[in-house]
Order: C-alpha cells, then structure tokens, then sequence
C-alpha cells in the first residue's frame, strides 16, 4: 500500500523506521500512522477513514498503543515518527474499539429492518466483531429527516459523524457542499447553510456513507442489497469510461454504485491519479432510461402512413426486399448508414463490415463527426496519433495544464476530478480559457474569460508570445528548422494589439501563459468542444500542436495535446472505422494495401476509395435523390441538427429510412421501418474511452419486451442480404477483432502513444503553417450583439439522458434561455420575462432566466431539448477538412416583447 503524500508528492519525504507489532518497518515521516500500519497487510477497523481523503478521526475505532502514552492512540490522525514502538492489537485496545462502538449504537435508532444499509452496514458490522450484544443507556435522537433535495435523503438519527460524506465532497470533489452543524444537541450533516442541498450530485456521500444516514430517494425501501444481482459494467453517459455497477432485481435497475464506497476505504493512495472509483450524476442517478416506460419493445413498421407493430420475422422479411430492390434498381451508392457512440465496438465494427459488405457501400459515418473527427484528423496528421495523447494519470500528475473550450466538469465530470487532484495535491498551475464563466475557472490558478469563438486567436497569442519570449525548446525546434522559420514567419504577421483586442486578454496574460506552459515540467493543453465542435476545428488542434512542439511538450513523459468526448465510444468508433476515412484500426480506407487486406478477411470487394461519404455529404444526397436509403442505428439527426441542415427534407425525400434505437426518437416517427434495440445494460461488449482504454460492457438484465442487441440485428440483416456471418455472441465479433487489430483489447490499460512529427515538419508544413495564422475579420456585426451558445449541462448528455426521469427531476427542461443578470437588468427584464431571440435564420419567443455562469453579452440554451427548438437559430458551418458541422455558436438579437 503505497502513502498519501504530506505535502506535494514531488517533495520527497524523509525515510524513518518505527516498530508495528514488533516488526521493523520503513514508511516516510510525517504521513498518516494508520498508513503505516495498513501497508503491513493489518487492517484495523476505522470506520471514518478512507484511503481517498485525508484522515479525520471521529470515530475512535483505529486505536493502537504506542510506548510512552498512557491510553491508546487514534492512529489515522497520528503521524508516523522514527522511533515509534506500536501496539496494534491486545484485550484492552479489543475492550477500547468496543467502547466507541457501543457509544456509536447508544444513540443510533435499532431500526436495521426498514434501513437501506442493512445487511451493507459498517456499523453492524463492527458491532458483531466486536460482540456487542447490550446497550445499558441507549437513547433515541429524533431528528426529522431531511428530504429537501430532489436526490439524496438524509437521516441523522443514523448518523454516527464520521464525516466520510463532508471529507470526500471537499477534499476529493471540492465541490464542498456539506458541513456538521450543532442542532437538537447532536452535531448534524447538512448542507451548506442548511438550506436544500444544491450541488454537483455525484452521489459520493452516499457511496462512502458506512450506515444509511444518506439515501437514495430513488432506490429507497426497494430493496435489501442481499436481493439485487450486481453486474459489473461501464457507464454509457460519456467517455470518461467510469466503471460502476448496476443493481438488478426482477426485471428493473433498482439502484446504480460504483467502486467507491466504505466498502474499499483500503487502498493505495497513489493510485487516485487514476481515479477514485466515484461516479457522476448522470451515471448514479440517469439509470432508469434503461427500464423506461417509452422503450420501444415491438418492431414497427409504417402502413398507410402509420407505424404499427409486426413480428420480427415478418418485418426483418420486408425490410430486406426493400434493400434489395433499391440496391439492384439503383446500385449500392443509393445506400448509406449513420451509427451513434453509444454502440460498444462490435456493435461499431459490424456496422461498418455490414455497409461496406453486404450493402457494398463506404457512405456512412457516426456521431464521432460532430466534433471528435476534428482532434483525431489533426493528431493524426501531426503526429501519427489518432487519439488523445494523455490519460488520467498524466492529467493529474501534470504541473501545467491549459483547459481551452472546455466545460470540463459539465462535459466530463469524473476527468475534471482528475485536475482537481492535480490543483489539490500536484500543486498544478490551471489555465482556463472559456467564454463561460466555468466550474473549473473558479479552482483555477489563472482564469481568463474570452470573448464568444475567439478560442483559435488564443491560440494564435500563445504561440506568437512563447516564440517573442523565446521559451521555445531549442531541441525540439532545432530538429526542424525549415519548419520552424516558417512558423516564425507565419506569426509574425500577427498584431499582438489586434489579438488582445479580439479575445479580450490582455498581452501580459499571453506571455505569462506561454512562460508558464513552456517552463512546467509536464505540461497539458485539454480542449474540447469550445475547439473541436466550432469552425476552423481542425486547424485550431494543429494550432495547438504547434504551440506543444516549440515549447518541447510533445513525446515527453506525462505532456501532450488531448482532449475528451461527449459520447462513450466516440473514439472507439473511429477505431473500428465507422467513418468513410478509415477502416478498422484507423487504417486509411484510401490505401489500397488496407483495402485489400480487409477485403481477403472478409471476402469481398469492398467499394472504390472515391465512393464514400460522411454525415454532411450524406443528408445533402439524400436531398438531391442519390441516396434511396438510409439506415440509421441509434442517431437523431432530426432533434440534433438544425433546420438549415434540412434534414427532414432529405429524410422525407428516402424511398427507405430504417431507424434501429431503444426509442421513438423523432428521425424514427419518420421511418418505414423500427427496429426495437437493446440498451448498454442488455448486452455485452466494450467501450474505448478517450483514453484509449477498452472496458467491459457486461449484460445486466434480459432484454425489454423483443428488443434485441444491435449486433445480432445487423448479424441477421447481412446474412438474410447473402452474407455469412455466424458470429452467436459479441465474443465471436472480438475475436475476429483481434485477429484483425491484434492488442486492441488491452484489459483496460491505456495504450501508450509515441508521437513522431518528422513526416509532418519535413514535408508540407512550410508551405501550409501560413494558412493557419492567417488574420481572421471580427466575427460578428454590431447588430447581433449577442452570442447565442449552445452546450451540454452537467445532469444531461445527449438525449439520452431526457429519458431518465430522476435526472429530469433534478435539471428539467425550463424552457427558458439562460442570461446574465447584468444583461438582463441592462434590458429591464425580470426572471420569467418573454424576449424575442432573433438571429440571420429566423427568430422565437422565449422566457429569460438567470444564470451567473453565462458570461455578460451571452446567452446560453442546453442542447439537449428542443422545446422550444432553439438549435434552428444556429447556422452550420462545416469543416473543409473533416466535414465536421459546427452548430454551437450564433450571433443573436434579444429583445423584449
């Protein structure tokens, strides 16, 4: 068992040697007794320490004699000191551990029948160690209970003040929305102020809570934890990769933890750098989408104009005449598919076999287009890397980390814990750059608030300050001194005034960033949609990678560009080539020799490097008639993209549109055809986060009504269209995987990246670095003088997450845009107030209310509702590199009505 560090941990402690049970042992000064005494393999009972958080001492159950003192010693709060002589264990520290049990049950209600922890209780069990039969002055607290918050119940009757729930929220989350406070004569939990808890609902005090003082409120009398089967898995919310478990009884999820709980209070603290097994509100609490009342549980098929329900056999029969007939009349170009994320990787590389082979087309692609194709093109090109180039424990072992266009803890909430642990106990030096006034700017050491879009001119300032400062790395540039120059040249053309003028920093702000990036030991850049999901995308990576080779950050241990998705297998679906750019493994589909190699695996001719399309390309085919027939596996494009895509203009154009998903959604309301698919939660396979790891998706519960596993639709559909596949689980597809892409599947390990920018700097980057640091026209007029942002909230992810009542319970769709109060007492509105939101597309009337994380001169609407359809403003630029749309920002009148 390795030791929390005392102070920073690049601060080596001094070594020392103490005596434990008469053995002599090493540990470092200073650093926590009770850690000293567990890495001896001694578990002692301590029911208010956990290894993720600092060691507190309320509940007198860790004691131990050391020579000299007269009564036994609190070990977890005692610091190790040469020379120490420790006693662990004896009749008379028995008879103490005992005591401070009994002290805990005289005043805890005896109410184990109705209690959610039974059976899961730390203090029952310390009570039966220790043989607590009798409790001479027992006496009831009778505290009401406290149901305030829309999550989370809190019982102080059973609360024995161990402060797990307030140490793990301010020390591990810093969030720090719990305090004890003196009420009834019992110190009490509460929330900040005693008002309603309002926070982060991550659900960690529930985890760590050793009774049931905390409980579920949506779990809550359901069960005894004896009762539920519990299935290991990972969480389907966002590419963090989060491992948690799914509690089961009969045919519903009753309750969703994770690693994190009293349960694994032992472990190695160094160990935290990647991660504390803690979960986010969407993947504790957005669990009941899977057992959902709107399932779709039949397959439907659309007769005179409606959809009803057939059996699979008769709808599977129609469906393939349609293709076939399609495909004869108009060839396999008349034919395209789009595939969602939240596929695990058999799922993914199915898919893509199924179109190119069975279907013989390369025009398909999935929701990693939205934003992710940006960062995997530019790393790709630049590097070699088609992924991020850090994992968590780089991010929270990193000295200087720089967070552009990221909502990090909205977007990726347990990643974001990562950097708090590198503020925290790294002492890292945190960077945010955002036009939002973020969670992470207020922990950060250098917060910049930026001027809407203005994301790639910060980066522009960066790279010309570190080269004016002279902070380049002499190694790294002297390896490519053509390249170099051409970079000098290509800034120098920028006007540091213009820069700060444009994005609102100021030039010290530039130089002192760019100091401080350059001379940090490891150093990160994480951008994310404020980068990846906005115009000029792909060159703003490249940018970045610019400004990480001159500063000697790239290929160094624990440094690096990165970045982080939205969906949970964004980037497992670029790895198993559900894009028409690459095939599995990234290979280029434009390549011959990767063509043909795929093609001899499966035995078949796969279509021309020339015939592909992606998202874009393919709405605008299926509005001109190319494109016949559209099968679309769990995306919405209808709900998610604007109405300038016209999209349902090209749907209603399709003689076939087969919509395959777990809901209506509203592209399949469109549909001739609805397939009934399974959840994450009703099948197995795996999920690449964006670090690369690939994790278990382990099958929790039998399939909804005849909903079935996407893999074994699409296994039916190719074979019923000539095909022979005899894949009988996702464990045949991997293993064709693996032949295919040999070490893929790592047991869930990062795959460690080398990036190479020889073939990069050495051809073509002279005659195209010019492009990039062109200077850019302001980017709106005085007219519209707001911007109109759009992005994700921290209880929601995409539209799955509006499935998910308790989620919905805690953040529903207001209906109303999100303004600074500053703005609004500017425009003499009140909270509620009707305006008209007017941009170049159109314009909407909609309530206003504040919101303080929405800077002044913007205006935010979550994207994951569309009531009332704000995203129809939106404007869609698209990537002339990587086809990416950008729809998250637009320039916008608000006016009162």
């Amino acid at each position: 068992m390795g030791l929390k560090p005392a102070t920073n941990p690049d601060v080596e402690a001094t070594s020392i040697e103490l005596s434990i049970d008469g053995k002599t042992v090493t540990a470092k000064d200073g650093v926590s007794l009770y850690d000293v005494i567990s890495m001896t393999g001694k578990i002692i009972p301590a029911m208010c320490y956990h290894y993720t958080f600092d060691p507190f001492g309320s509940c007198g159950m860790c004691l131990v004699m050391q020579e000299g003192k007269k009564a036994p010693v609190r070990s977890c709060t005692a610091k190790a000191a040469a020379g120490m002589v420790i006693r662990t264990e004896g009749e008379d520290l028995f008879l103490a551990r005992k005591k401070a049990v009994e002290k805990h049950l005289s005043v805890h209600p005896l109410d184990c029948p109705v209690c959610d922890a039974d059976g899961h209780c730390e203090l029952q069990d310390m009570a039966f160690q220790h043989g607590v039969t009798n409790l001479a002055n027992a006496k009831q607290k009778f505290i009401p209970e406290d149901t305030r918050s829309p999550v989370l119940d809190f019982n102080m009757n059973r609360c024995i003040a161990c402060a797990e729930c307030i140490n793990v929220c301010k020390d591990v989350l810093m969030i720090d929305a719990l305090q004890f406070m003196k009420k009834g004569g019992f110190n009490q939990v509460v929330p900040k102020g005693d008002l309603p808890l309002n926070c982060e609902f991550c659900g960690d005090c529930l985890a760590v809570c050793p009774v049931g003082a905390i409980t579920n409120k949506f779990s809550k009398y359901l069960y005894k934890p004896w009762q539920m089967k519990k299935t290991t898995t990972t969480c389907n919310y966002c590419g963090d990769g989060c491992q948690m478990y799914l509690e089961t009884k009969d045919e519903e999820v009753v309750r969703v933890t994770s690693p994190l709980s009293w349960k694994n209070k032992w472990g190695d603290r160094s160990d935290t750098a990647k991660g504390h097994g803690g979960l986010c509100v969407r993947g504790r609490f957005g669990f009941e989408s899977l057992d959902s009342q709107n399932r779709l549980v039949h397959p439907l098929v659309r007769e005179s104009g409606r959809l009803v329900e057939k059996p699979w056999l008769e709808a599977m029969h129609g469906l393939v005449d349609r293709f076939v007939a399609i495909k004869e009349k108009y060839g396999p170009d008349a034919i395209a598919g789009l595939v969602t994320a939240r596929c695990t990787n058999e799922e993914l590389y199915l898919f893509q076999k199924l179109m190119r082979t069975a279907f013989g087309t390369n025009q398909l692609d999935s929701s990693a287009r939205y934003g992710h194709m940006n960062f995997v093109l530019a790393s790709k090109h630049a590097i070699g890397v088609g992924r991020a180039s850090n994992d968590w424990e780089d991010l929270t072992k990193a000295k200087a980390i720089i967070v552009i266009g990221s909502n990090i803890t909205e977007t990726n909430p347990l990643t974001a814990v990562r950097i708090k642990e590198a503020v925290r106990v790294y002492r890292a030096q945190v960077v945010t750059f955002d036009s939002a006034i973020t969670n992470m700017s207020k922990l950060a050491s250098h917060p910049f608030l930026i001027k809407p879009g203005t994301e790639g001119a910060v980066i522009d300032g960066l790279v010309k300050a570190a080269i004016d400062l002279d902070v380049v790395d002499e190694a790294a540039v002297g390896k490519h001194p053509q390249a170099f120059e051409a970079l000098k040249k290509a800034v120098a053309s920028l006007s540091m005034e213009q820069l700060t003028a444009q994005t609102g920093l100021s030039s010290e702000a530039f130089s002192e960033i760019a100091r401080l990036f350059a001379e940090a030991p490891r150093s990160i850049v994480l951008c994310a949609e404020g980068i990846v999901r906005r115009p000029n995308g792909y060159q703003n990576v490249l940018k970045l990678m610019d400004l990480a080779w001159i500063t000697g950050k790239l290929g160094q241990p624990g440094c690096g560009v990165t970045t982080v998705t939205e969906e949970p297998n964004e980037q497992g679906a670029v790895d198993m080539g559900t894009a028409s750019e690459f095939l599995p493994g990234q290979g280029r589909y434009g390549d011959p020799e990767v063509r043909d190699r795929f093609a001899k695996a499966w035995d078949a001719v796969l279509p021309s490097s020339s015939s592909g399309a992606h998202l874009v390309e393919i709405l605008k085919r299926c509005r001109s008639g190319q494109i016949k027939a559209l099968y679309i596996l769990g995306e919405n494009p209808l709900a998610t993209l604007p109405a300038s895509m016209e999209v349902r203009a090209g749907l209603e154009r399709l003689e076939l549109l087969v919509v395959q998903d777990p809901f209506l959604t509203d592209t399949a309301k469109l549909a001739h055809f609805v397939l009934p698919a399974c959840t994450y939660a009703e099948k197995d396979g795996t999920f690449t986060n964006f670090e690369g790891r690939v994790l278990r998706v382990r099958q929790a519960m039998d399939p909804r009504g005849e909903s079935l596993p996407d893999w074994h639709i699409m296994t039916a559909l190719a074979n019923a269209m000539g095909c022979q596949w005899d894949y009988q689980s996702a464990n045949d597809i991997q293993s064709e995987i693996m032949k295919l892409l040999p070490g893929y599947y790592n047991l869930g390990q990062p795959r460690k990246t080398a990036p190479t920018l020889d073939t990069y700097l050495s051809k073509g980057y002279t005659t195209k670095v010019g492009e990039r640091y062109q200077v850019t026209p302001e980017i709106h007029a005085s007219t519209r003088p707001f911007a109109l942002l759009m992005g994700q909230l921290l209880m929601h992810s995409g539209k799955l997450s509006v499935q998910a009542p308790g989620l919905i319970t805690i953040a529903p769709n207001t209906a109303k845009l999100r303004m600074n109060a500053r703005d609004l007492e500017h425009l003499g509105l009140q909270e509620g107030a009707k305006v008209r939101l007017t941009s170049d597309r159109g314009s909407l009337q909609i309530a206003v209310q504040t919101d303080q994380s929405v800077a002044p001169g913007t205006c935010f609407f979550p994207e994951h509702f569309n009531e009332p359809p704000v995203k129809d403003l939106m404007t869609v630029t698209v990537d002339p590199t990587t086809g990416v749309p950008s729809f998250k920002q637009m320039w916008v009148n608000v006016e009162p009505v």
